[in-house]
C-alpha cells in the first residue's frame, strides 16, 4: 500500500476551499507539518497523532486519509466553519452539506 496522504490533502482542501492555516488553526496542527504533507512529506511519527484529529476534521476515515485517492462518498463537504468568543467560552461554528441531491 502506497501512502497517498499528499494526493488526498490537496483535493480535499481545494475542494472545500480551505487554506492550509485555515486547517492548520482548526485543527492545532502546524501549518509547517501540513505543508511538508501536502509536499509528499511522510507523517513522522512525532506528528502522526495529527493524522486522526485531521481526518476528523475532514470527515475521512484515517485509513481514508492515508492510503485512498478515491472520494469518500459519505464524506460531508464543510461549506463554512469558525470559530468565535462569547467572553471566556470559544464556540465553533461549522456549516457542512451533508446530502446531495
Amino acid at each position: 500500500m502506497t501512502i497517498k496522504l499528499d494526493e488526498i490533502l490537496k483535493k480535499e482542501l481545494e475542494r472545500r476551499k480551505l487554506s492550509i492555516n485555515e486547517v492548520a488553526k482548526e485543527c492545532n496542527i502546524s501549518p509547517s507539518v501540513l505543508h511538508g504533507w501536502i509536499n509528499g512529506t511522510l507523517p513522522s511519527a512525532k506528528n502522526l497523532h495529527h493524522i486522526q484529529t485531521l481526518s476528523k476534521f475532514l470527515g475521512l476515515s484515517t485509513d481514508k486519509m492515508l492510503f485512498s485517492s478515491q472520494e469518500d462518498s459519505t464524506s460531508r463537504l464543510i461549506l463554512f466553519s469558525s470559530t468565535f468568543m462569547d467572553g471566556d467560552t470559544q464556540y465553533k461554528l461549522t456549516i457542512e452539506k451533508i446530502k446531495e441531491n
